[in-house]
């Protein structure tokens, strides 16, 4: 059996690591598709999340597992980027931004774990401060997420082999979502209306994930990795 190539698979966890937690995202409980409650809305979510315990877990799991794939993608790219070229300065601090932001969700999704055993009306309140906490991690995830994303994609801008107006899209892109986050902290009255926005704009930087993966699978291996 052939040994696949860095880039190669690096490229295919950018294509698959954001489909598989953008999916399970969609059917997790307590969010848009199932029994959808507001963020601001704690018991409303974990009686969501408590009632659907088994789903709960699955899609957690799958979400943690995505995101750790995108991850290992965006390491892959960055290694390649800060090799040769241009960018390099701002794509590794760029990746280790986003490594920031989405340590963060994949902690927040484990306290998601905790909640699913919420099942009676005493639990539920005792739940309240961890759904908090969960919320404090996604909240500081998002924003450190959106300024990595943005920092990424202008080091990633500045090189021949990268599509400078698609960069500079998505750096924009990174940008609104960083806002958003920053605007549902310092506004309680628009948090849920600000996060929605945050989520929608989220969907964009899934697209340029998996359009950043098919371009690094037909990338060859630098020769130092060979």
């Amino acid at each position: 059996m052939g040994t696949i190539s860095v880039n190669r698979l690096a490229g295919l966890s950018l294509i698959f690591g954001p489909i598989i937690a953008f999916v399970f995202f969609l059917i997790e409980p307590g969010g848009l598709l199932i029994d959808s409650a507001e963020v601001s809305d704690a018991v409303g979510t974990i009686t969501a999340k408590g009632s659907n315990a088994a789903l709960t877990n699955v899609t957690n799991i799958a979400i943690i597992l995505g995101l750790a794939l995108i991850l290992s993608g965006l390491y892959a790219l960055m290694r390649n980027v800060t090799l040769q070229g241009n960018g390099k300065a701002l794509a590794q601090m760029g990746f280790f931004m986003i490594f920031v932001g989405l340590t963060g969700w994949i902690l927040s999704g484990g306290m998601d774990f905790i909640l699913a055993d919420a099942q009676t009306g005493d639990q539920i309140a005792g739940s309240v401060p961890v759904y908090y906490a969960g919320s404090g991690l996604f909240y500081a995830g998002g924003i450190t997420l959106g300024f990595g994303g943005f920092i990424f994609a202008l080091g990633l801008s500045t090189r021949d082999d990268f599509n400078q107006i698609i960069s500079l899209l998505a750096a924009l892109v990174s940008l609104a979502v960083m806002v958003f986050f920053m605007m549902a902290i310092l506004n309680n009255d628009g948090r849920d209306t600000f996060i929605s926005l945050a989520r929608s704009f989220y969907v964009l930087l899934v697209i340029w994930y998996g359009y950043l993966g098919y371009g690094l699978m037909n990338r060859p291996d630098p020769d130092l990795w060979q």
